[in-house]
């Protein structure tokens, strides 16, 4: 049986990968001022506006597990996040990218 916190991660990972990919297609497109690109930006902020509402509720576990709020994000880093990422990472140095 997968456990909550695994489920949360592997979930936080799947949303960062999409923002990354669609991302990457934006910035590599042919015609940076079409309209799917203008379709796929607006997507994008979508995108990103729910992987924060998610990282907002999950927050507590995503931090024990050493996740930062993705670069794309909104959301305002705090110094409870740094300590507790810090903390992660004294405990697990092999995680740290």
């Amino acid at each position: 049986m997968i456990s909550l916190e695994h489920r949360i991660l592997s979930e936080y990972r799947i949303k960062i990968a999409k923002i990354e990919t669609l991302a990457k297609s934006i910035m590599t497109h042919s015609e940076p001022k079409g309209d799917g690109v203008k379709g796929a930006s607006e997507f994008l902020d979508i995108l990103i506006n729910e992987t924060d509402k998610f990282y907002e509720n999950n927050s507590a576990i995503l931090l024990n597990n050493g996740k930062r709020p993705h670069a794309h994000s909104r959301l305002a880093e705090t110094k409870e996040w740094n300590d507790n990422i810090e903390r992660f990472y004294e405990k697990n140095p092999r995680s740290r990218k």
